[in-house]
């Protein structure tokens, strides 16, 4: 939300550690927003001279690559000696810094691990492993030159190319990750390739970002030392996850596709791109999705050992000479769960039914995808009401939602009247009181010290507000004496 990416920045110029982890950690706020003058929480952090924010910052993941705009602009604007030799440092350290985007890191590792390629290109000597589902769902060119010239070739040789290897590398990642890095030496080069692949998107952010650095070169008196242009999406560009659902949706029985569209010729002017497809599930044993091992098997284990016939479930392949596709039966996933699976796993974005999501939550679990688990929590967080609250704070703490978590912690505080009256909501607190190990009359219980933090901290804007929480503590004081407990 606008108000939460707000109150990150407010709050890293305040230098309230507290509230910056509160956002970061709870609220799922992301650490690397901007601005309407392109100004990210790390550059306020260094700009107001506090340490321990910058510090934070950068060990959750924010960027500030050395010789870049982002990098330099920190430095030059750093309050003290100390934040600059921190950021100097972390230089360094940038490479293995935590990355709170799953989906972002997922699309970077398979870009540069090629894990599941089935394509290989060379350039200079050098090969890059890649995916042709990848490459065809994000390029008109390549998608076209797949399917003609460079149909059924497991290796592209482009060593005659009037473009150099670093050049293909920026262009290519950008592909898979809509980021990549150009050295300001090859900007030119890069932009030619990429007017060959048809990228003009690429291009204009190029052009756009090159011209903010002239800027703030040109505004600054001391030499800065930029050499590369780091290029990220702007912040409603979501062509990446709408290109790998094209892949999801693509891999949809026709069957289904009616179900799912709700219209009689759905997906009519999309390219078929379940001809790369190199995977078949059957779901109900009579759906067939043509899926990708690239996709399925590197965002979850679980399909990787199914691949590689740990659970016996892979059947003799009838076309192995015409098609070298790997068929599985799922047996355990209707379809009801394996489409907003599906849908998670290519665009890190799905649709969850009020039904289906206690079912997707364990199925969530099990597969390890912490990401769908949030959507779920999300889920969750729209049907809050006074009778499921206590069941859905359970949910919560069962499968580590913590975001999920702390909005039942607002819900009963913001009805904490109506929960007090409830049996479920005692006996959750006994039961709280009594997992405290060797708990004395006067220890805390994990549920009222987040209720009493709650209304203390962020319910206390102005005077009726103060009044209001005054009188929500003395409910929850005489709740608890009523019940026996002393706190």
């Amino acid at each position: 939300m606008a108000s939460d990416k707000f109150d990150l920045i407010q709050s890293v110029r305040r230098g309230d550690l507290v509230r910056v982890r509160y956002l970061i950690e709870h609220k799922e706020v992301e650490l690397n927003i901007r601005d309407q003058w392109d100004s990210t929480p790390l550059y306020y952090a260094c700009l107001c001279g506090h340490l321990e924010i910058a510090q934070y910052l950068l060990d959750n993941g924010a960027r500030c690559q050395a010789n870049t705009f982002d990098g330099e602009r920190c430095r030059y604007g750093a309050l003290t000696d100390t934040i600059r030799t921190l950021l100097k440092n972390y230089n360094v350290l940038t490479a293995r810094t935590t990355r709170r985007n799953t989906y972002d890191e997922f699309l970077r590792k398979l870009f540069e691990q090629g894990l599941y390629s089935d394509v290989t290109f060379v350039v200079d000597e050098r090969t890059f492993p890649l995916h042709r589902c990848v490459l065809a769902a994000r390029s008109s060119f390549f998608r076209e030159a797949l399917e003609s010239r460079w149909h059924n070739k497991r290796y592209v040789n482009l060593t005659k190319a009037k473009f150099n290897a670093e050049s293909f590398e920026a262009i290519i990642r950008y592909l898979y990750t809509n980021c990549c890095e150009i050295a300001l030496e090859y900007i030119d080069s890069v932009k030619a390739l990429a007017k060959s692949c048809r990228l003009p998107h690429l291009i204009d952010l190029i052009e756009r970002k090159k011209h903010e650095i002239d800027e703030w070169q040109a505004s600054k008196t001391a030499r800065s030392n930029i050499y590369r242009l780091v290029l990220e999406p702007d912040e409603d560009d979501d062509s990446v996850r709408l290109d790998f659902r094209m892949l999801a949706e693509q891999a949809i029985p026709l069957e289904l596709r009616q179900w799912i569209a709700g219209s009689e010729m759905p997906f009519i002017d999309q390219p078929h791109l379940d001809i790369f497809s190199d995977l078949e599930f059957i779901i109900d044993e009579c759906y067939h999705f043509n899926v990708h091992q690239a996709f399925m098997c590197t965002r979850t284990e679980y399909f990787s050992a199914m691949v590689k016939n740990h659970f016996n479930e892979m059947l003799p392949n009838s076309n192995k000479q015409t098609n070298e596709k790997s068929t599985m039966i799922l047996k355990h996933i209707r379809k009801e769960l394996f489409l907003p699976l599906l849908y998670y796993i290519y665009s890190d974005e799905c649709e969850i039914s009020n039904d289906c999501v206690d079912e997707l939550l364990i199925l969530a679990d099990e597969l390890l995808l912490p990401g769908l688990k949030r959507l779920c929590g999300n889920t969750y967080s729209k049907l809050l009401n006074v009778d499921t609250i206590i069941s859905t704070i359970r949910i919560s703490r069962l499968f580590e939602l913590i975001k999920l978590e702390d909005q039942c912690i607002r819900f009963i505080s913001d009805h904490l009247e109506d929960v007090l009256q409830q049996e479920d909501f005692v006996k959750f607190v006994l039961e709280d009181a009594a997992s405290v190990v060797n708990r004395q009359e006067t220890d805390s219980v994990p549920i009222i010290d987040d209720l009493r933090f709650y209304l203390a901290e962020f319910s206390t804007v102005n005077q009726s507000d103060i009044d209001e929480t005054s009188e929500k503590m003395k409910l929850l004081d005489n709740f608890l004496e009523k019940i026996g407990l002393d706190i």
